[in-house]
C-alpha cells in the first residue's frame, strides 16, 4: 500500500519539483538561486522516480544521457567563460539581445549560460549517483538474502569473521 501513496506523490511531486528547478535556474544570475541548487532541485525529482518506479526503469529512460550531461555541462561552462575572454576578461559578463518573433527582444548573458553548464553538471552527476547508491542496495539486500552470514563474502569484514568462525571467540590462536 506504501507504493500506491508514493506513485501518487510522484505524479504530483515530479512536475512541481521540476519546475522549481527551472524557476530557480532561470532567476539564479539576480537573485538568490542558480545552476547547482536548480540540479540539487531537479535531482530530488529523479530520486522521487527512482523510489517510486524502480531505478531500473530511470536508469533506462535518463541513464544513457547522464554521462553526455556531464560532458556538455562542462563544455558549456568554460565556452561560457571564454566568451567573456574575447570581451576582455575571462568569466566577464557579456551581454546578447535576441529578436524572437513571439516574443519580442530576449537579453540573455554568458551568466545564465554558465549556470546552464552547472546544471548539466550537478544534475547528471547527482543522478547517476543515486542510480548506483540503489543499484548498490538492491545488490546487498539480494546477497543479505541468499546468505546466512552477517557479512558479505567479498568484503574485508569476512576474512574476519571466517576467522572468528574457525577459532570462535576468545579463542588462543
Amino acid at each position: 500500500m506504501p507504493e500506491l501513496y508514493l506513485r501518487f506523490l510522484n505524479r504530483i511531486l515530479t512536475p512541481v519539483l521540476l519546475l522549481l528547478s527551472l524557476y530557480l535556474l532561470l532567476r539564479g544570475h539576480n537573485l538568490p538561486g542558480g545552476g547547482f541548487i536548480a540540479g540539487l532541485m531537479a535531482a530530488a525529482a529523479f530520486q522521487l522516480q527512482i523510489l517510486s518506479r524502480g531505478h531500473d526503469r530511470v536508469r533506462r529512460t535518463i541513464g544513457p544521457y547522464l554521462n553526455s550531461g556531464i560532458g556538455l555541462g562542462l563544455a558549456i561552462a568554460i565556452c561560457s567563460g571564454i566568451v567573456g575572454l574575447l570581451d576582455g576578461f575571462f568569466f566577464k559578463g557579456v551581454w546578447f539581445s535576441l529578436n524572437l518573433p513571439l516574443l519580442g527582444y530576449l537579453k540573455i548573458g554568458t551568466p545564465v549560460i554558465f549556470d546552464l553548464g552547472v546544471f548539466l553538471v550537478v544534475v547528471s552527476v547527482a543522478t547517476s549517483y543515486l542510480l548506483g547508491l540503489s543499484r548498490v542496495s538492491d545488490a546487498a539486500a539480494l546477497l543479505r538474502r541468499d546468505t546466512d552470514s552477517p557479512v558479505p563474502p567479498d568484503s574485508p569484514a569476512s576474512v574476519l569473521w571466517d576467522a572468528n568462525v574457525e577459532t570462535g571467540p576468545g579463542a588462543d590462536s
